[in-house]
């Protein structure tokens, strides 16, 4: 099963929100048992980041700032709903689902 943190300031509302809703979409393409998100804090982030398969940040991802040893995504059109699907299709082709 891969695995997939979704990280925000808290670890509680918008990382448990988009964390249901990519749940959600894993379950209705019928890969629910593939892969699972799971919601964390960004203060926790790096005690989670190199056992996970895959980052969703929901923070603003600035480009050159931060790398990570997996592949990022950002989990905000999963909260703005605009994009959600193509953020979808991203996640899956790079879990390799």
């Amino acid at each position: 099963m891969k695995t997939i943190i979704v990280a925000c300031g808290g670890g509680i509302a918008t990382s448990a929100t988009t964390a249901t809703k990519i749940n959600g979409r894993l379950e209705d393409m019928g890969l629910s048992g593939k892969a699972k998100a799971e919601a964390v804090d960004i203060k926790s982030l790096d005690m989670f980041i190199n056992n996970a398969d895959l980052y969703v940040s929901i923070t603003p991802m600035a480009r050159g700032m931060q790398e990570y040893p997996i592949p990022t995504v950002s989990g905000i059109p999963f909260l703005t709903g605009i994009g959600a699907d193509q953020a979808m299709q991203q996640i899956v082709e790079l879990l390799k689902l």
